[in-house]
């Protein structure tokens, strides 16, 4: 039976065993039509072949291309460890498949069956000369891809035949970190005890405990500190495990890496990221309150700054997190620690109109009239936004109301300009200077002419 003449391709749209003996030897009905097509269109009868294992046989016998592979590299070796046909992978074998041919983007047979967790087809093809650390245009090995998917078996059979149990993708995550970032603790476990290295980091630095507590999985966390894990290895930014586990609100993960300090090289809990930024910082950035708490409670400096010198108290008034102020409060947070242009937490409130905020504030001692370098007012500030309620709050508390800053613009000034006539009535009504003019002797009155606010002028 010739399936190929050299100039017509035969397409085999069905094969048909029919177990009908006739000597020793099968009956094979095949069903096909004629069509001419150019060489990069013909592809193996093989592909084409439903999954009918005893019509393989005859095609390889006459000749079929046992690896011949479509547009995307993939052989019939390759489908066949997919599905997990292993009658067809140990035809194939035997009839010369390479058994280590690759897909364009690198896939080995090994791999595929190792990415769908066929156990079976996976010995078979290590019997047969398989090899066993042959990795993907990535950088992933066998091993990595079945540690992904958390194919506890598929890992044991691997690392019992061979597999580098620390051999890295291109980006340097190992085995050991895939397992980790998926929760898979089995895996985790199996391979910490064939030799993984337990702190080795990807090219970011990232750490398998990193990754971990960046997802939250404790039970994960918990087992890598139990092996040696470096609680305080950091991601490149300076980003500590506890650092990512404030980050996301991962609460368990935190007490976790807070029990730790109990031993020696415990999670240094004021362990900053290169930017200054703190856990402390950026539990309150988020408003993880439980999170704000449990540091608190081991000892965190509330007060430490970021490289701006922000506080953790004043990213809470700048994200308006009441809740998380309050805490930060009853535990000693200056509550004027200004950044380094001179912004405090109830400027930045100001800016921002937070009411209850700002009254949060005021109760708790914020100094109503602290003005930033440049001499502006959380008055002014909030005047040239606009924000009459919190203008109100201010002049209730004693803001000064012709406090101007360093170019001698002040509140009413300010409003004046930006055409908030409510604000501007609201300011007079409180004594505003009406000619309290700026330093190149602009008045209130010149700034709304110039800027054609007649109803402000009007007033």
């Amino acid at each position: 039976m010739n399936l190929n003449d050299g100039q017509t391709d035969w397409t085999l749209i069905a094969a048909i065993c029919l177990p009908i003996i006739v000597g020793a030897s099968f009956i094979v009905i095949i069903i096909h039509h004629r069509k001419t097509r150019t060489p990069e269109e013909t592809q193996t009868r093989l592909h084409v072949l439903p999954h009918v294992h005893k019509a393989l046989q005859p095609l390889l016998n006459n000749g079929a291309d046992v690896n011949l592979c479509d547009k995307a590299g993939v052989s019939r070796l390759h489908q066949a460890c997919q599905k997990g046909s292993d009658s067809t992978v140990e035809l194939l074998l035997n009839n010369g498949a390479d058994v280590n041919l690759c897909t364009e983007k690198g896939d080995s047979p090994l791999y595929i069956a190792c990415q769908e967790g066929h156990d079976i087809t996976v010995q078979l093809l290590l019997n047969n000369g398989a090899e066993v650390n042959l990795c993907k245009e990535t950088g992933a090995s066998p091993l990595y891809i079945a540690c992904q998917e958390g194919h506890y078996s598929t890992v044991q059979l691997l690392l019992n035949n061979g597999a580098d149990v620390n051999l890295c993708k291109k980006t340097g995550a190992s085995p050991l970190y895939i397992a980790c970032q998926n929760g898979h603790d089995s895996t985790m476990e199996f391979l910490l005890n064939n030799g993984a290295d337990v702190n080795l980091c990807e090219k970011t630095g990232a750490s398998p405990l990193y990754i971990a507590c960046q997802e939250g999985h404790d039970s994960t966390v918990q087992f890598l500190l139990n092996n040696g894990a470096d609680v305080n290895l950091c991601q490149e930014t300076g980003a500590s495990p506890l650092y990512i586990a404030c980050q996301n609100g991962h609460d368990s993960s935190v007490q976790l890496l807070l029990n730790s300090r109990a031993k020696n090289n415990g999670a240094e809990v004021n362990l900053c990221k290169k930017t200054g930024a703190s856990p402390l910082y950026i539990a309150c950035h988020n408003g993880h309150d439980r999170t704000v708490q449990l540091l608190l409670e081991n000892g965190t400096d509330v007060n430490f700054c970021q490289e701006t010198g922000a506080s953790p108290l004043y990213i809470a008034c700048q994200k308006a997190h009441d809740s998380t102020l309050q805490l930060l409060l009853n535990k000693g947070a200056d509550v004027n620690l200004c950044k380094e242009t001179g912004a405090s937490p109830l400027y930045i409130a100001c800016h921002y109109g937070y009411y209850s905020t700002v009254q949060l504030l005021l109760n708790n001692g914020a100094e109503v009239n602290l003005c930033d370098k440049t001499g502006v007012s959380p008055l002014y500030i909030v005047c040239q936004e606009g924000h009459n309620n919190v203008v109100q709050l201010l002049l209730n508390n004693g803001a000064d109301v012709n406090l101007r800053k360093e170019t001698g613009a002040s509140p009413l000034y300010i409003a004046c300009q930006e055409g908030h006539d409510s604000t501007v009535q609201l300011l007079l009504n409180n004594g505003a200077d009406v000619n309290l003019c700026k330093d190149t002797g602009a008045s209130p009155l010149y700034i709304a002419c110039q800027n054609g606010h007649d109803s402000t002028v009007q007033l």
